[in-house]
């Protein structure tokens, strides 16, 4: 039995169904695997996640159902369905595996997914890109081939396992849960996503022979302290995984993009995409004042944003900087706001904007004063976890649910927000053993319970615009990103850095969905009559927002009256795009950007048009920018003063830009070119 569905080759051998990616599958591995405790594991080496014990797992059913298609697969202790399902241009999938015995068993692996025929290419010309991920560096891919990450050919078996792990609730602290293959020979590309919160892990190895296969899974047992014990008759559903395949860079990405649009489940209240003034950067960090707020909201106004948010330190009253280990009360804080927040949120409203406010709500400070039943908190070793003056709460708990659902309706009803930033500041660990098998399926539950408690009050609040954030993007996995409309992709504090993330974050998160601090004044220690940004300064901040979400910031009554217009002038372009943007799928005309790199370059494009953002980051000369198009029109550009410093030549643009400077142009074509 051979057949194909969503660019992926199945194939049936000895009672086995495999699943190949670049061709047809070449392995034994079957297509889905889980590891029972006390079972045979085939592989010397029990690192490695597959192969767990593919003699016992036996294929019983394949059938197409609405769009899906389902594999069943059975053994003596178990029956394993597998379910694909095509959404835009790529494949979803996940398991549940049900105990078929008379008997207890522990689950201590399910691999949602093995791919197997990656060896027609020679591993020295088949590339991996690994998306390492940090504070202030989000999103940074590095091409190796499987050769030079060790994986070599050999005359024998190979134990070395390529693998990437998460280990805690910032599901990407080092590394996004993601990654494409390249076969460099055949032309051929694999974009793979991990949908987890929490514990998740890939591997690619050697299977049968020297045959290579690429195996996804959540939680482990070996690298996660995760196991899951099945009751008789119990079911057990795993995360979910995505695939696509394509020929090229920008072809993968386009049709990951297109799986990310038809699974994102956003709701109404983003809609519009307004542009967002934050008070944190640059401004007022941890500790807002009502007076300041109030000489800013009028002039934000005039800008032209649509939202004004209150970050951290609208709440408690603590006369210090250092508020984190006091969070967890959530009322308002009359030492800084002494009027109260609904007297400030009110006055943001009657300048036509809505008012936003912060919250941090899956931890507790330790000074806080306010406390939970013991089971209320993740817990390891009979202790709390606590990390940097914060406990971290088990919304899996009905008085968490409650308080904390009690705290958005005071932010909403009585103190006025419109705007709900939830963020994440600290990683609570391999998880909990309350009420849990393990560690690690602790935090596969509590992880979920979270984001479903934050579904509850969207829907209570379906006006209400949640953005969601992690210390910029240390959550950056499509569970928690399906669900959140607007995202802080990175706390970059660097403008001349902050291109470089830029750059490469279309290829992690949606351009609707993904939002950039820009704060054309970076030092708020600037007196109002000296030491004053540069033009270039106002300007490649505002490029920085206008690609994504605008997180307009920084204090703005320092910026001369030329300054201020390039700030309006940028807001409404911004605006402007925000049509284009919802459609368009990401272009990297320079391939991914990196740290250090003398430019950046990255577009949006759809069949008429590229909205193309470029960077010269090194010394001032032309940049030539390849469209992967010819003919058509710079239609509009910003800042419109740098338009005519740009020319179309064939297939590409020519820009001449000094030394950290940048541009966005709109380049209208014919459909036909544009779609080449």
């Amino acid at each position: 039995m051979k057949f194909e569905f969503c660019k992926i080759h199945f194939a049936e051998k000895n009672g086995t169904l495999c699943a190949g990616a670049f061709g047809e599958p070449d392995c034994c591995v079957p297509v889905s695997d889980v590891r029972v405790a006390g079972a045979d594991i085939v592989s010397p080496s029990p690192a490695k996640q597959a192969l767990s014990a593919p003699e016992s797992l036996r294929l019983q059913d394949v059938r197409r159902e609405d769009g899906r298609l389902v594999i069943v697969q059975s053994s003596a202790l178990c029956r394993v369905e597998t379910q694909l399902e095509a959404l835009g241009e790529g494949m979803r999938v996940s398991v549940s595996v049900e105990n078929v015995s008379e008997r207890e068993i522990v689950l201590e692996n399910v691999s949602m997914l093995n791919l197997s025929g990656f060896s027609f290419a020679r591993r020295e010309n088949t590339y991996l890109y690994r998306f390492h991920n940090s504070h202030h560096c989000e999103c940074q891919p590095r091409r190796l081939s499987l050769d030079q990450l060790g994986l070599f050919e050999t005359d024998h078996r190979n134990f070395k396992r390529i693998s990437g792990c998460n280990v805690g609730s910032w599901s990407s602290k080092e590394e996004l849960p993601q990654a494409i293959l390249e076969d460099a020979e055949n032309g051929s590309f694999l974009f793979f996503q991990i949908e987890s919160c929490g514990g998740w892990y890939w591997e690619i190895a050697e299977g049968c022979g020297r045959s290579l296969y690429l195996s996804l899974s959540g939680g482990n047992f070996t690298f996660h302290n995760w196991k899951k014990r099945l009751a008789p008759g119990e079911i057990y559903s795993s995360r979910c995984a995505a695939v696509c395949v394509g020929e090229s860079l920008n072809d993968v990405i386009r049709k990951m993009t297109s799986y990310r649009r038809a699974s994102a489940q956003f709701g109404t209240a983003d809609a519009s995409l307004p542009v967002i003034f934050n008070e944190y950067m640059y401004l007022s960090w941890d500790s807002p004042k009502e007076e300041r707020t109030r000489a800013l909201v009028p002039l934000v106004a005039a800008y032209g944003a649509d939202v004004y948010v209150i970050d951290c330190g609208w709440h408690d009253d603590i006369d210090d900087e250092k508020i984190y280990p006091y969070v967890g009360k959530w009322r308002e804080s009359r030492l800084r706001l002494p009027h109260g927040v609904r007297a400030i949120t009110d006055y943001i409203r009657s300048f036509g904007m809505k008012a936003g406010l912060w919250i941090e709500p899956e931890v507790l400070g330790t000074r806080s004063g306010a406390s939970y039943p013991e089971e209320a908190y993740i817990r390891t070793n009979g202790e709390r976890v606590c990390v940097a003056g914060r406990y971290f709460l088990d919304f899996r708990h009905p008085e968490v649910r409650r308080r904390m659902g009690e705290t958005v309706s005071r932010m909403v009803e009585e103190y006025g927000a419109q705007y709900i930033k939830i963020d994440c500041n600290q990683d609570c660990g391999v998880g909990t053993e309350i009420a849990s098998d393990s560690c690690g399926e602790g935090l596969e539950q509590t992880t979920q319970a979270f984001w479903n408690w934050l579904e509850e009050q969207r829907k209570l609040y379906p006006d209400v615009i949640f953005e969601s954030c992690s210390s910029g993007g240390m959550r950056m996995d499509w569970q928690s990103l399906r669900v959140s409309s607007v995202i802080s992709a990175s706390d970059q504090i660097v403008y001349t850095k902050f291109p470089y993330i830029i750059g490469n974050i279309f290829s992690a998160a949606l351009p609707e969905q993904a939002a950039f601090w820009s704060y054309p004044v970076i030092d708020s220690k600037y007196e109002p009559a000296e030491n004053r940004p540069t033009d270039e300064e106002v300007s490649v901040n505002m490029v920085n927002g206008i690609m994504g979400r605008m997180h307009l910031a920084s204090d703005l009554r320092k910026l001369t009256d030329g300054q201020a217009e390039l700030v309006r002038e940028g807001v409404a372009f911004a605006k402007a795009c925000n049509g284009f943007r919802r459609t368009a799928v990401p272009f990297l005309p320079f391939g991914f950007a990196k740290f250090g790199d003398a430019k950046a370059a990255v577009g949006l494009k759809n069949a008429d048009a590229v909205l193309l953002a470029v960077w010269n980051l090194g010394e001032h000369g032309a940049v030539k920018v390849p469209l992967g198009g010819k003919g058509g029109r710079i239609s509009d550009a910003y800042p419109n003063s740098l338009k005519g410093n740009c020319r179309l030549n064939g297939d590409a643009v020519e820009i001449n830009l000094k030394k950290n400077t940048a541009v966005v142009l709109k380049i209208e074509y014919d459909r036909e070119e544009a779609t080449r």
